[in-house]
């Protein structure tokens, strides 16, 4: 087993010990060597994935309530913002899934 394998499965499997810092830690170290940089680039940006999702969708219903005004329906910007926690919760989960699929993937790849 090679230590380019372990780092970038840990750069993904990262996201149950240390998310988002340890794959900008070995992304940071390692500019000098391409595979390793590259991965953990990828799973930072995996780990990620989430929070930026969610601040769209924060932005998205703030201006829909802006632009509702306090006179209109509060309700349709609650609707909004609960299909949006339902996409962000399901957004979160599949980078889970992925960011765990591919640190096994990258440590029993022979």
């Amino acid at each position: 087993m090679t230590k380019e394998r372990i780092v970038n499965s840990l750069s993904y499997l990262s996201i149950l010990f240390l998310p988002v810092l340890f794959p900008v830690i070995v992304w940071a170290v390692t500019r000098d060597q391409p595979g390793m940089h590259k991965v953990a680039g990828q799973a930072f940006l995996w780990h990620i994935l989430p929070v930026l999702a969610g601040l769209v969708f924060l932005a998205i219903v703030g201006v829909v309530y802006f632009f509702q005004g306090n006179g209109g329906h509060a309700g349709m910007a609650g609707g909004f913002a609960m299909i949006f926690m339902a996409l962000t919760g399901l957004i979160a989960i599949g980078s889970y899934l992925w960011s765990l699929i591919q640190g096994i993937k990258y440590l029993v790849q022979g």
